[in-house]
């Protein structure tokens, strides 16, 4: 009866450790982004601002990526990441062949459908515009080009 007992609770013990992991991401191994702009700047990650061609872009700005550390503080990494939050379903290519083609693979949608993103390179997000073209739409097709200006 002793060993049963000791079977059973180092089974729950063992269970509720692992379980209660299950549904959380680990936020020190997948990059994170800010809500809003202000958030990114109050993260200290903000590196720019755009202003788009079309009103059906409602905001965009880049930042550097980062996680969380073990702390719960801020850690910056590599790379820098375009996030676009547009008033409809959209996709974005980089060329219009690819447009045309339906081709969006380019971007990735993340946090849901609230945010389009481009991974830039240091080229890139020198550049004072960055150009794609968009696709969606009711009719899915390529609607033509997106500039994004960016803010001084």
């Amino acid at each position: 009866m002793n060993k049963k007992i000791q079977i059973v609770l180092t089974s729950v013990s063992l269970l509720s450790m692992i379980g209660c992991n299950i549904d959380v991401a680990d936020r020190t191994l997948f990059t994170q982004i800010s809500g809003t702009i202000e958030e990114s700047k109050a993260n200290g990650v903000f590196l720019a601002e755009y202003r788009s061609n079309r009103e059906l872009i409602k905001k965009a700005w880049v930042e550097i990526h980062w996680v969380y550390d073990t702390l719960g503080n801020i850690k910056k990494q590599r790379g820098h990441e375009l996030y676009i939050e547009a008033k409809d379903s959209i996709g974005l290519s980089d060329s219009w062949s690819e447009c045309e083609q339906g081709d969006t693979s380019n971007g990735n949608m993340i946090a849901g459908p609230r945010y389009l993103t481009y991974r830039l390179t240091e080229e890139e997000l020198s550049k004072d515009t960055l150009i794609y073209y968009i696709y969606g739409g009711k009719k899915r097709k390529c609607m033509g080009e997106l500039l994004l200006i960016k803010k001084k």
